[in-house]
């Protein structure tokens, strides 16, 4: 009684510092490119029934779709009145939706296990970070902490349940990002050899099916998993070709260029310790904890094909995204929670009868790493997050083009005769510029110069249209500079009688 009324009082300590961890200062960091297009994406669902979805781009309708009881509840209906908080709110419920699921595997693991597994994924300055972004991956990641939970169980007693259960967390991956293909690959290979160690070991020889057992399973998975796609790209069966797009998407997705990199970027990323701003930023110590988990199952051949099943889950999952040249920080979502998951399952140990020093060692070790965790969340998290050196800060906003629409606000109530609109924004990925200028009415996006473009008040330049807009606007216009991202200058151009009339002397009585 005493040691459940401890773990207890440890779920209830883990997730409240989880989700202080998730919503301290959620709105303070400048929303990013990927939120900005996502909140616009579900500003058009929020605005017009006429909403589909884009093969071609901006991943699966899920989490607009999930948004709008979060906008209802916070009385927001126009993308004019959209704020960060209510963005960011589904993610963070995600986030700690998924430090739920180490109970899903409570039967196998032990209450202990489940609980530092929990406490780990709490703490993940990863995991935190990206909890508090409005983007899919904390959804997928959930969805597919589920669909891990479910297979594990399918593999070990096939049976109609499980399929079933397995089937709709994946629908629900497939719901939210096309790249649920790669972890539904990555589980056959992981489930593949989990299911030969349950087949031929001694001990579990009676009990692991064949694999002819698994036939109807499959069909039933594969309807439960399609039934699950469908409801969600159809709009509830409303408009057919949805699920044409949702295969198209396979074929016709455009990446945004930029993004590639080496293959050890992840491996680097979370592993590599890394001294900058005065923090050591690494989650290796995650990664011991999980090769400690493989090496004790191996030493004592207990829960190997649980062990295998979830180790070459994360490890297959890292491996394949690192071969793959596009490469964002926050694909590592899911791949890194199950790596928590493992860890964790070193502690099972502890709910056996070992040495007290045993276990008070590892709680040890836990409390350190989480210490060590936590002290990067916080910072990563915090007055860091919108810093170029941070780790997770990928393509950071500018916090200086967050302060633009108040000054073309106070600028626009300075001028006597005139208006700063209409507002004209010239080039390619201007997000989220769009986001700041929303409250305006009059704001036109142009990919390249157009005719009659001087006669603007003010014009935003792209990048790669600064020196044709020097050329053609340097007589008309007074050139300001911004940053828009990190390393993407952005030129401001107000017309010269605004700007004289702006920098005008006051004459004080």
């Amino acid at each position: 009684m005493f040691n459940r009324a401890l773990i207890g009082i440890g779920w209830i300590l883990v997730l409240s510092f989880a989700l202080w961890l998730r919503i301290d200062g959620l709105s303070e960091r400048p929303i990013h490119f990927d939120e900005a297009t996502g909140a616009h994406i579900f500003a058009e669902r929020l605005e017009n029934a006429d909403y589909e979805f884009d093969p071609t781009h901006y991943h699966g309708p899920f989490q607009s779709l999930i948004t709008l009881p979060i906008a209802k509840f916070f009385g927001q209906a126009r993308w004019q009145e959209l704020t960060l908080p209510m963005l960011r709110t589904g993610p963070v419920i995600a986030g700690m939706l998924m430090i739920l699921t180490p109970l899903l595997w409570l039967r196998w693991i032990g209450a202990p296990a489940a609980l530092a597994a929990a406490a780990l994924l709490a703490s993940s300055p990863l995991l935190v970070y990206y909890n508090r972004m409005y983007i899919h991956e904390s959804w997928l990641a959930l969805f597919g902490m589920l669909a891990a939970a479910a297979i594990y169980a399918l593999i070990e007693r096939p049976s109609r349940k499980w399929s079933i259960l397995a089937g709709l967390a994946v629908g629900l991956m497939f719901a939210t990002k096309e790249t649920f293909v790669i972890s539904l690959f990555c589980w056959a290979l992981a489930g593949l050899a989990c299911w030969f160690l349950l087949r031929f070991t001694n001990s579990t020889t009676d009990r692991t099916p064949p694999l002819s057992a698994y036939a109807s399973p499959a069909v039933v998975f594969t309807a439960a998993l399609l039934f699950c796609g469908a409801l969600f790209y159809t709009e509830g069966f409303r408009r057919p070709t949805g699920m044409i797009d949702a295969f198209r998407t396979f074929f016709v997705y455009e990446t945004t260029p930029g993004h590639e990199k080496e293959f050890g970027y992840y491996l680097h990323t979370l592993l590599w310790p890394k001294h900058t701003l005065g923090t050591w930023w690494t989650e290796g110590a995650v990664a011991l904890l999980g090769f400690a988990a493989c090496a004790l199952a191996i030493r004592r051949k207990l829960s190997l094909g649980l062990i295998t099943f979830i180790a070459l889950g994360s490890v297959i999952h890292i491996l394949v995204y690192s071969l793959i040249a596009y490469k964002t920080p926050w694909l590592m979502t899911l791949p890194w929670a199950l790596a928590c998951l493992l860890a964790g399952c070193l502690f099972a140990s502890c709910a056996e009868k070992r040495p007290l020093g045993w276990s008070g060692a590892l709680w040890a070790l836990l409390a350190l790493c989480l210490f060590f965790q936590t002290h990067q969340s916080v910072r990563a998290s915090g007055r860091l997050s919108n810093h170029d050196a941070n780790p997770y800060a990928y393509v950071p906003t500018s916090r200086n083009i967050t302060q633009v629409p108040a000054w073309l606000h106070a600028v626009d109530q300075n001028l006597s005769k005139t208006s700063i609109q209409p507002i004209a924004v010239i080039g390619q990925s201007f997000w989220p510029l769009p986001w700041y200028l929303r409250d305006f009415d009059q704001v036109g996006y142009w990919p390249s110069l157009p005719k009659g473009i001087e006669t603007f008040p003010v014009i935003f330049s792209m990048p790669e249209h600064i020196d044709a807009s020097n050329r053609l606007l340097g007589e008309t216009h007074t050139q300001l500079l911004r940053t828009l991202r990190s390393n993407v200058p952005v030129s401001l151009y107000l017309k010269n009688e605004i700007w004289a009339e702006w920098t005008k002397p006051t004459v004080r009585p």
